[in-house]
């Protein structure tokens, strides 16, 4: 069957899953499939309608001549059973040849199915497409467009009613917060939403919404939310705040609540191993395989595997104390324990599991037998099996559905325990290996492609991330609703789409409180997304704290929460928690990047060396991390420096020796040293002149610098000189996110040094053949550079506040690890512009936020950070705040210390503010 996606992200597949570029490349082709398809009601359309609808300016002759066409390829590209005729004038769509989910979300709609009505509704109908010449169809999606959304509204708003009637305060908050999104402009709805954060006992989050929703009405519109909305906000805002703990910090992790446990939650604890040391891994592989099989086939939910291994000690072959185990159940709210051991004599296996209620007193328990290590799942499927046939002997039959979601190969299943194990110690590389073993020898894996996909992510291979989590996506149907909604929301973040990810991780946990993955990704969301809406990284440190209280061994948060520290000038903290991660994880992915952080923050030359000689024997990625995080966050400026130099000397390739140049340009830049930065671009140039000749530019184009004119129109001329359409792609992560959008980033370029020059005709004429491209280059990409471009244009043209609504709203749909490793989606020249338009504006209070969220996260941002730390100290001096500014200078001079001479009257030059 053909699946048609229209709500959010469009995608057209045929039933191998295979993309059908011929329609989704041709607007009008897919305008004219979604509207037979969705038009209601779905029946058979008369030819003259869809002429009148789609080539109202052709006369009949010619319109129904391109009808043909169109349905020609409609044709070829879907299968002629796709497109039926009624006699000769008559048209429609199969329905039972294509699935289409704005179709399907109608359904659900109508059968009540609200969650899944959501979980299908993505974004708005054919999200960003436009057809030219055919304004009846136009208006048609726009009315389709508001009609779905509002009814997504109305169903997150009875979801929330729901909750909050069965006292489901936490999921009340998170449907309200949906039902807003889809309606972000309606004050009535933000003051119920409002109100239903204050009812459930979630003031902070009613301040951040209506902040947000402040923020964001003044940057659009220059308007104030209504009277009646401020008289609100205050009224929750001015409310005395429950009574503390004597003694409780800001700062402290978040407590676990102390609820009282559950007959409806079940903990799965590790179990004793007795026979070959082989069999080890079983002590915790029984963990997720029997809560992987059992969620969702009885009657309550299972604790999430990770905050229950993370809360217990480490375990031999020695079974769990029942006392302890009710202890580690109660801290998680569980009402049920299962505990249990696995005995092998002879190559044969017996497992026994015992359930427990709360009290400690034995329920349950029964025995399965494997006549080899080869019919483990056989035997935990009949484990599954005898223990809900003894509680619920009704729904038992469903645990073989629920088998069936995970894998029927042995292979596959241990291939998959074992990558579970690598990445719970954060070794995202090694937990690939076995994860593409066990999608090889089961490829509807659904469960093992989720992982293989977080694993690819950690390990900086976005491509692989993406076509993984697809491939998983095609057989998500096989998972429990739990996974389903975790495979749903990394899919999502993975694609770009933050907004929805984002709604779909708060769901998770406030569904599932002690979801320890799904917080991290949150955290992660938030790490990598707030700077790139004007807010600071640190904000996320709620979540990776969520995260160690349920799992205090979970070395990515503590790599984020030194991170966090770093950012808020807390180096004690920061290092702390970098040799924490050294410690917990000697031989991961992350160790030696800590190890170096730790060496050039503390200065120790002896360290310094054997972390220098260490990283000439590291994969390139770990080199960037650790190039990354002790340029951004050590406070040791010359440290990247020297990292780069030292990989230089064992860098092979051209392409490798010419970024790692790259970087110490941007180093360089950073702090000042505006020649030894062109010094380093004219050693990259014969080694790959493209990344050369873009860097260069991008250089002379930024307005803080003192560039001479002739260096300006030298850069121009090569520029202008220089066939952009013949770049051959990178197979190389970092330089494969510009593969077919160099052309773009030539005219964008080409613009900003326009503007440099004071030639707005020139600076027109790059913005047209931007605007123009769409051949290669993918269109959030390309919409980016744009967007930049067009603000740029008209600040110089009309004035700041024209330049900010060219602006518009902050984008957030390119993956963060390219706007990590790109220094042209990295979208710092966006966001230093957007914070200086803000500033001559005089809204203060948002420009210090844009400014201040700049390099928190990219090494590519730190050409920014010295111009604004001079602006947040003129910006702090005129609100008379002086030591604020006098703090801001010092980190200016700071960064810019040894800066060139021709910099330095710009930095003696503000000793006034002091």
């Amino acid at each position: 069957m053909i699946e048609l996606r229209t709500l959010g992200l469009v995608d057209l597949r045929d039933a191998a899953g295979a993309e059908i570029r011929s329609v989704l490349q041709q607007p009008k082709r897919l305008a004219l499939l979604v509207y037979l398809t969705l038009s209601s009601p779905r029946r058979y359309h008369r030819r003259d309608s869809l002429l009148a609808m789609f080539w109202p300016e052709l006369d009949d002759e010619h319109a129904r001549a391109a009808l043909r066409r169109s349905l020609y390829y409609l044709r070829t590209g879907l299968g002629a059973e796709v497109i039926k005729g009624r006699g000769e004038e008559e048209i429609c769509v199969a329905p039972e040849e294509l699935w289409c989910d704005a179709a399907e979300f109608a359904e659900a709609l109508r059968a009540e199915q609200l969650e899944r009505a959501l979980e299908l509704y993505r974004g708005d109908l054919l999200e960003g497409l436009h057809v030219s010449g055919a304004p009846a169809f136009q208006d048609w999606l726009d009315r389709e467009r508001g009609r779905l959304r509002d009814a997504a509204a109305r169903a997150a708003w009875s979801l929330a009613d729901a909750a909050e009637e069965k006292g489901q305060e936490r999921l009340a908050s998170q449907w309200g917060q949906r039902a807003f999104e889809l309606t972000p402009d309606d004050e009535d709805v933000l003051r119920r939403l409002l109100r239903l954060l204050d009812r459930v006992g979630e003031r902070g989050a009613a301040l951040r919404v209506y902040e947000e929703y402040s923020r964001r009405v003044t940057l659009e519109y220059d308007l104030e939310p209504e009277d009646g909305t401020r008289t609100l906000i205050e009224a929750i805002r001015t409310r005395p705040a429950p009574s503390r703990p004597e003694g409780a910090g800001a700062r402290t992790a978040p407590e676990q609540s102390s609820v009282p446990a559950d007959p409806g939650v079940l903990g799965v604890f590790p179990f004793a191993v007795r026979g070959s040391d082989r069999l080890a891994y079983l002590a915790e592989g029984m963990v997720h395989l029997l809560s992987t099989t059992l969620e969702g086939a009885g009657e309550f939910r299972i604790v999430d595997p990770r905050a229950l291994l993370a809360a217990i000690p480490k375990q031999s072959s020695a079974e769990l104390p029942i006392e302890q185990a009710r202890e580690v159940a109660a801290s998680l709210g569980a009402g049920l324990l299962l505990l249990g051991s696995v005995v092998e004599a002879g190559g044969r296996l017996q497992a026994t599991a015992t359930l427990y209620g709360s009290g400690g007193a034995p329920r349950v328990s029964v025995q399965s037998h494997a006549e080899s290590e080869a019919k483990l799942f056989e035997m935990v499927e009949q484990l599954s099996r005898e223990l809900l046939a003894e509680l619920h002997p009704g729904p038992a039959m469903r645990i073989a559905r629920t088998a069936a979601r995970m894998t029927d190969s042995p292979v596959a299943l241990k291939c998959y325990l074992q990558g579970e194990r690598c990445l719970r110690a954060g070794r995202y590389f090694d937990a690939m290996e076995p994860l593409q073993r066990a999608v090889r020898e089961d490829p509807t894996f659904a469960l093992a492609y989720y992982r293989l996909a977080g694993a690819a992510a950690g390990s900086a291979l976005p491509d692989l991330a993406r076509e993984t989590i697809e491939r998983g996506y095609q057989h998500r149907h096989r998972l429990a609703e739990h996974d389903r909604l975790l495979l749903d929301a990394a899919r999502a973040w993975l694609l770009g789409e933050v907004t929805n990810a984002e709604s779909l991780y708060n769901a998770i946990t406030a569904s599932y409180p002690d979801d320890v993955e799904a917080w991290f990704h949150l955290g992660d969301m938030l790490f990598h997304s707030n700077p790139l809406r004007g807010r600071s990284a640190a904000e996320s440190r709620g979540a990776f704290e969520r995260v160690l209280s349920y799992d205090p061994e979970h070395v990515a948060s503590l790599v984020h929460l030194m991170r966090v520290a770093a950012i808020e000038g807390r180096q004690d903290e920061a290092l702390d928690l970098s040799r924490r991660v050294q410690g917990l994880s000697p031989g991961g992915d992350q160790a030696l990047a800590h190890e170096a952080f730790v060496a050039f923050a503390e200065r120790d030359e002896a360290a310094i060396e054997r972390v220098l000689g260490a990283l000439q024997r590291a994969r390139a990625v770990t080199v960037g991390v650790a190039f990354s995080d002790v340029a951004i966050y050590s406070g040791n400026p010359d440290g990247a420096d020297r990292i780069g130099r030292a990989f230089l000397e064992v860098a092979r390739s051209a392409e490798l020796r010419a970024l790692i140049h790259v970087g110490l340009a941007h180093a360089a830049l950073s702090q000042g040293r505006w020649e030894a930065a062109l010094m380093e671009l004219a050693r990259a140039e014969p080694l790959d002149y493209v990344q050369a000749i873009e860097t260069r530019a991008l250089f002379a184009a930024l307005p803080f610098l003192p560039v001479d004119p002739t260096e300006v129109a030298e850069v121009r001329e090569l520029l202008e000189g220089w066939d952009a359409t013949g770049v051959a792609p990178s197979s190389f992560p970092p330089l494969a996110a510009h593969n077919g959008l160099h052309p773009s980033i030539k005219s964008y370029l080409s613009g900003l040094l326009a503007l440099r020059s004071g030639d707005l005709a020139g600076a027109r004429d790059a913005l047209a053949r931007l605007s123009g491209r769409s051949e290669t280059d993918e269109s959030a990409r390309r919409a980016s550079l744009r967007r930049s471009l067009s603000a740029a244009l008209t600040r110089a043209e009309r004035g700041p506040v024209e330049a900010l609504a060219a602006l518009g709203r902050p984008q957030i749909d390119l993956w963060f690890q390219v706007t990590v490793t790109s220094p042209f989606l990295s979208l710092a020249y966006e966001r230093f512009l957007r914070a200086e338009l803000l500033y001559e504006m005089g809204r203060d209070a948002e420009a210090l936020g844009w400014f201040g969220a700049i390099a928190q996260r990219s090494p590519y941002e730190l050409i920014y950070a010295a111009p604004a730390h001079l602006r947040r100290a003129e910006i702090f001096a005129r609100q008379g705040d002086r030591t604020a500014a006098e703090a801001e200078y010092e980190r200016l001079r700071a960064r810019w210390m040894g800066a060139d001479p021709e910099l330095q009257p710009q930095l003696h030059h503000r000793c006034s503010i002091r």
